[in-house]
């Protein structure tokens, strides 16, 4: 009797969806936004990445309920056709797993392609090579699944596929996302920086003449201190970064990454405030 060797295999990738779905959503771009008008506004390709992510999430957790069902009654009933119907669900549970990497690449590719890179000496061909190289895994990983025709097959696949998971897709997607995480910091700031650049031109013009010109002082003072605090994070983040492996970062890296981007972020979010004060007194 053959044991099949994916009964936990299944909680493991719900798990890993999971807490990757979660800091995916650090970003804040996977809300799909709606106008006010009826129609809704034409869809992104970030937004029909995250429907088919949604979609093929449904599909994957249908699959999971069959394949439970079917390796119990093959269990219990010991037959040829409990076999044959343990074999196809299992197949296709494996196939649906797939499918769900597959969609989430797409969805986190979509994600980078929102980013300003522009605003970064980081190229994204280096992103892309990682994600095609794992798409590319999960398409011949599909195919053996496919070409698979007996049960006894499916958990050697099975146990590729955890493997990979663990040894490489997670530690790939870690370096992705910490990547992710410093080049929005790095575009935020880049919109800080013009802007108070702008406004410090006019300030400065009118700071010796304005009544107002020691509260115009304060607040180039402060916004100095936002700057340096802001790039003294991202220099931090940047430089963890530069210091993990070329594709992949472990779980603390992603973390330590994450902790000082988002100090830059919030460092940056005291200049709203400081920025709309100072439009009001010009």
């Amino acid at each position: 009797m053959p044991t099949l060797q994916i009964s936990n295999f299944k909680n493991k990738i719900v798990h890993t969806f999971i807490k990757l779905f979660i800091l995916l959503a650090i970003y804040s771009l996977l809300t799909i936004n709606y106008s006010l008008a009826q129609s809704p506004v034409p869809l992104t390709a970030l937004d029909k990445a995250q429907n088919d992510y949604t979609f093929q999430f449904t599909k994957y957790r249908e699959a999971q309920n069959k394949y439970i069902n079917a390796r119990s009654s093959y269990l219990t009933f010991q037959t040829a056709t409990a076999k044959n119907n343990a074999y196809l669900a299992t197949s296709d549970y494996l196939l649906k797993i797939d499918d769900l990497y597959h969609a989430y690449l797409f969805l986190v590719n979509e994600n980078g392609n929102s980013l300003g890179w522009q605003n970064s000496d980081i190229s994204k061909d280096h992103i892309n090579q990682i994600i095609d190289e794992e798409i590319a895994f999960f398409d011949n990983h599909r195919k053996k699944v496919k070409d698979a025709k007996t049960l006894e097959q499916l958990p050697d696949l099975a146990t590729d596929l955890r493997s990979h998971r663990d040894k490489e897709f997670n530690l790939k997607i870690n370096k992705i996302l910490a990547t992710f995480e410093v080049i929005e910091a790095q575009s935020a700031i880049a919109d800080f920086n013009k802007l108070a650049r702008d406004l410090d031109k006019i300030i400065t013009s009118k700071i010796e003449k304005d009544q107002n010109q020691s509260i115009l002082a304060n607040w180039i003072s402060e916004i100095t201190n936002i700057k340096a605090k802001t790039q003294n994070y991202l220099t931090k983040a940047k430089e963890l970064l530069e210091k993990t492996k070329e594709q992949t970062a472990s779980g603390d890296e992603l973390k330590d990454i994450s902790s000082f981007a988002q100090l830059a972020k919030n460092e940056l979010l005291r200049s709203k405030p400081l920025f709309k004060e100072v439009i009001g007194i010009l």
